[in-house]
């Protein structure tokens, strides 16, 4: 069953909804702060503290790779780093490194996964300013809805694609990444329109489960040669 994906979800609405739940809740006055109370829906927490904390382990290491080529007298920086034109990306693997995602769980065929919330994330050390394309491997999920809305973003630009179901609660997403302006590392973020309690009895919540992302990166426009 292939159905496409919605890409209606994108994060500044979802920060202008943060902002809104911030500014309506109740506050009590602590020492002259106002200090939220404790109702403060936990989702919420947890979608925006991903976001910060791989936006600031994006800094640090590009701030180690600026240092490192300032060190070598190095002025060009997209010269200094060396882009793989692939990347494949294991939910047990080193190379896994992002912020959303649970502890590594594996399938009885000893297929390893990792359960993300609402939302999960990647640094990608990986050169997609000639765009290219993305697979996401799935192995399953709390509610079917969460993968009709699941959205894909590179650097806050939307990944369209279409998503499969394949048999008992596997799925893939397939989709083209559009041209990205060059960093050292981009952001893949994949986002769920909602999360579920993971079983009953459980105080876990999630959306989707992921297996391995796999990238090929496109040519960038102007390396390409001309036609003959």
């Amino acid at each position: 069953m292939v159905f496409p994906v919605s890409k209606k979800t994108n994060i500044d609405a979802n920060a202008a909804d943060a902002d809104a739940q911030v500014e309506d809740m109740p506050t009590a006055q602590e020492g002259g702060f106002r200090t939220p109370e404790p109702r403060f829906p936990k989702a919420a927490v947890d979608y925006v503290d991903s976001l910060l904390e791989i936006q600031r382990q994006r800094f640090d290491r590009e701030s180690a790779i600026l240092q490192a080529a300032t060190a070598a007298e190095n002025v060009d920086l997209r010269g200094y780093v060396s882009h793989p034109k692939s990347a494949h990306f294991l939910a047990d693997g080193d190379r896994f490194v992002g912020t959303g995602w649970s502890e590594l769980g594996h399938r009885r065929d000893g297929t390893a996964f990792r359960w993300m919330g609402r939302i999960g994330t990647l640094l990608l050390p990986i050169d997609m300013t000639g765009g290219g394309t993305i697979t996401i491997n799935g192995c399953g999920y709390t509610k079917k809805k969460f993968l009709e809305t699941l959205t894909v973003w590179i650097d806050d630009q939307p990944v369209p694609g279409d998503m499969a179901r394949k048999g008992f609660n596997r799925w893939i997403f397939s989709g083209a990444v559009p041209p990205t302006q060059w960093r050292p590392y981009s952001i893949l973020r994949v986002q769920s329109a909602g999360q579920a309690r993971l079983a009953v009895g459980m105080d876990t919540f999630a959306s989707v489960a992921v297996c391995d992302i796999h990238l090929d990166a496109g040519q960038p426009e102007a390396s390409k040669k001309p036609a003959e």
